[in-house]
């Protein structure tokens, strides 16, 4: 059988480690010789990469002996009571929910205090009072054993999921679905899931794809609360979420990743955020970052701004201690640089509603000779080790290093910068001209934060508004998923122009489609169907949930085939999957199919 041999000095590691992720295998039990350890395990998935020390090998290990629910009730119950002691029931973190006939209610606390004894690591024994039922799927829920909690933290596919089991619809039955799901998605994907809960999918499919970017919408306030805080805890950089009825919300989906530019202070804000924008990029005059008074007024702002569900980008300011910044110097020049990069990086680390900084990688003279491509590369390597390149989106910039189309994709792909921020008014003085096909060969290498503003060649000045360019903003709009309008206004304060094309660019962006949607609402999911079909992509996947009887499979396709033709689309089904029995003879099926 298959063990896992490890050092007896790194076991408690491993150890924690393989119960945490659920690959210890505890009907077995692990044995120990002078020098190693060998673990019972259930599968081998990435252990050998997370711990190079462990070897796989082929070990017979005794069945681990344990005493059964029906050894110690078989005193207290009769032998027709033992009969109705459930054999399944759920377990969600540190809490068992059991389902008890009526005719073992009366008996009910000591069947739960018999469950507490037999399973160490749970705290709370708790019984189903009714069905899932309302918009919520909710479940009420009596606790017969054990911490009086329904709060709890489950553990599953490498992801720590904290919620409230009698609030929230949660079902630990589709773990392995979700790690089936999460085996399909390929690399640089958009992946919608509708209905998402506390953030089940959204979560393990962040943590185990290399998805480009992961949309929830969910209309329980209480799941979607548990779901950005599970987001924020499992530090997961690529999921957004959207509380609300998915048919209000999914329409505008991506309109909220486009924003509008601004000073923190309230007299700039303010005519700003009467517009609704789900996103302000905040630009930081001179001093601004020098004052830790200050430092702390932009702080409180942003937290108030995520209250609002506004989402925050912040520029460097271009000047911080009467010196430039600049990442292509030697650096023991950059003293002024790293500081505010660290106080920029502070402000992203203590607000999930930020989703980065955007830096500049010269300063205002863009002179080869006061650069160098070998800093800039040791400068990018140095905050990478720092830990800083997490939330640094480096802006593209007129002159040499980072400005040309060749210059920007050997940055990124000789170093480990995670995100860019590309402006279209820099991109074009640099390089004469832009197709999509430029912008698309960046944004397929590496997460884009836009600047959306144009520029006429050969007019003598830096940028204009997005129709009075050689840029022709609708080709781009459905490529651009988030950014912010980045066009000059006569009043800073009014900001009547940015205003006025930020209200243009979102009525030429059409609606966003995902390469793959997960439907998991079983019940009534087909009423979705006809939405779901709007958003997504050509040749696309989605993953439409059902319950059917084992006899009646061929219902979901007729569902699904239905809503297509009414469409005008054509489906490809690529198969139906059992995801566990609902009932007798009753089971949750997915079926993956593919559109055209």
């Amino acid at each position: 059988m298959l063990s896992l041999k490890v050092p007896l000095k790194k076991a408690e590691q491993v150890k924690k480690y393989l119960i945490n992720n659920s690959l210890f295998d505890k009907k077995r039990i692990f044995e120990k010789d002078d020098n190693f350890i060998y673990f019972p395990i259930i599968e081998k998935n990435n252990l050998k990469e997370k711990f190079d020390f462990v070897d796989f090998i082929d070990k017979e290990l005794r069945e681990a002996k344990k005493e059964s629910i029906t050894d110690l009730l078989s005193k207290k119950l009769t032998k027709e009571e033992l009969i109705l002691v459930p054999s399944a029931f759920d377990v969600i973190g540190d809490i068992i929910i059991l389902e008890i006939k009526p005719e073992l209610e009366k008996k009910e606390k000591i069947v739960a205090q018999a469950f507490l004894k037999l399973n160490k690591n749970i705290k709370t024994v708790a019984k189903k009072s009714g069905i899932h039922k309302g918009v919520f799927r909710t479940q009420k829920l009596k606790i017969l054993a054990g911490e009086r909690k329904k709060e709890t933290l489950h553990i599953e596919n490498n992801v720590r999921i904290k919620l409230d089991v009698e609030k929230v619809y949660f079902s630990p039955r589709l773990s392995n679905e979700r790690k089936r799901i999460m085996k399909l998605v390929k690399p640089n994907e958009s992946v919608l899931v509708m209905f998402s809960g506390c953030g089940p999918y959204p979560a393990v499919l962040s943590k185990n794809t290399n998805a480009k970017e992961i949309y929830g919408v969910e209309v329980n306030p209480t799941a979607h609360k548990y779901a950005v805080e599970n987001i924020k805890d499992n530090k997961l950089k690529n999921v957004e979420l959207f509380l609300g009825d998915v048919n209000d919300v999914l329409p505008k989906l991506g309109d909220e990743m486009i924003g509008l530019k601004s000073r923190w202070q309230k007299k700039y804000l303010q005519p700003k955020l009467k517009q609704n924008p789900g996103l302000i990029e905040f630009y930081m005059p001179e001093k601004d970052m020098e004052s830790e008074k200050t430092l702390l007024k932009i702080d409180k702002t942003i937290k108030e701004l995520s209250k609002k569900q506004i989402k925050v980008m912040i520029h460097m300011p271009l000047v911080y201690k009467n010196d430039e910044m600049s990442l292509a110097k030697e650096k023991k020049k950059l003293n002024n640089a790293f500081e505010c990069i660290k106080k920029l990086n502070w402000l992203c680390e203590g607000n999930g509603n930020v989703i980065g900084f955007v830096f500049h990688p010269l300063g205002e003279n863009f002179n080869l000779e006061n650069y160098s491509e070998k800093y800039f590369f040791e400068n990018l390597d140095y905050l990478e080790k720092q830990n800083l390149l997490d939330n640094l989106y480096l802006e593209n910039c007129p002159g040499p290093i980072f400005g040309s189309n060749k210059d920007i994709l050997n940055v990124i792909k000789k170093s480990k910068l995670k995100h860019i921020c590309f402006d279209f008014a820099h991109y074009l003085i640099s390089n004469k001209k832009i197709s999509v096909k430029d912008y698309k060969d960046i944004s397929s290498e590496i997460d884009v934060y836009s600047h959306v503003v144009n520029h006429k060649l050969n007019s003598g000045k830096h940028c204009c508004r997005l129709k009075e360019g050689d840029i022709d903003f609708k080709e781009f709009a459905e490529h651009i998923d988030k950014g912010c309008i980045e066009v000059y206004s006569k009043s800073e304060i009014e900001a009547k122009e940015q205003i006025d094309d930020w209200k243009y660019f979102l009525s030429i962006k059409p609606r966003k489609k995902f390469d793959r949607i997960v439907m998991p609402l079983p019940k009534s999911a087909e009423d979705f169907l006809e939405l779901t079909l709007k958003s997504i992509k050509n040749k696309g996947t989605i993953h439409f949930y059902d319950f059917l009887n084992e006899n009646e499979f061929y219902k979901a396709k007729e569902k699904i085939t239905k809503a297509c033709k009414k469409a005008k689309k054509k489906c490809k089904i690529l198969r139906i999957v059992k995801c566990g029995q609902h009932a007798p003879y009753v089971f949750r099926i997915c079926v993956d199919f593919k559109v055209s």
